[in-house]
């Protein structure tokens, strides 16, 4: 029986069900390195574990004497933020961005990247940025990023004008995120993705 060829190998049949739960690890945080529009080049931020997305709105007490002794509540203000955590990379572009923004009130923008390229933008103020360095464990980074703005709906991909860029520098304008969680360490491939 002879060996599969690399092309055979690459066209196995795929599930044609829709309806698979996404893995969180494969949903990317990227922030805004340089350009803007068109031209804007996003980073990835290594050592992800997770970068939480959370929208809310302000409850307003609508209830008067017709609303039969129950309070009636409308959502007043929206506001998003997300909770990062992830390990130090050393020399880590986006981490790097991260604590210049909280440094210098700077704004970040940034973007989630789903599996299938679709995303979220936003910009944000980084409102917490820490170094955990335990003296018995890996030392880790988390960042709070409070929203200005909206955060956008999750739009597909053949829509997203802007390139990003993986850990080596590359600029990847397809955003296929199989190709942007890895950096080269001394000749020996580094997961910085996934943590």
């Amino acid at each position: 029986m002879s060996r599969l060829t690399a092309e055979e190998l690459q066209n196995l049949p795929e599930n044609p069900d829709p309806n698979i739960a996404e893995a969180g690890k494969d949903v990317l945080l990227y922030l805004g390195k340089s350009g803007s529009g068109d031209e804007e080049v996003f980073t990835l931020v290594g050592g992800q574990r997770n970068s939480t997305i959370e929208m809310t709105a302000g409850s307003l007490d609508g209830s008067h004497k017709g609303t039969g002794g129950w309070t009636t509540a409308i959502p007043g203000m929206k506001s998003w933020k997300s909770s990062f955590d992830g390990l130090q990379i050393m020399n880590d572009e986006g981490a790097q961005i991260m604590e210049h923004c909280f440094r210098y009130d700077k704004q970040a923008h940034t973007k989630f990247v789903y599996p299938d390229g679709s995303f979220q933008i936003g910009w944000a103020h980084i409102t917490e940025f820490t170094r955990d360095n335990p003296h018995d464990g890996i030392a880790t980074i988390k960042s709070t990023l409070e929203g200005v703005g909206p955060i956008s709906e999750i739009t597909p991909a053949a829509e997203d004008p802007a390139g990003e860029e993986d850990t080596n520098g590359e600029t990847n304008t397809e955003t296929n995120t199989e190709t942007t969680d890895t950096t080269e360490t001394n000749g020996e491939t580094e997961n910085n993705g996934e943590g």
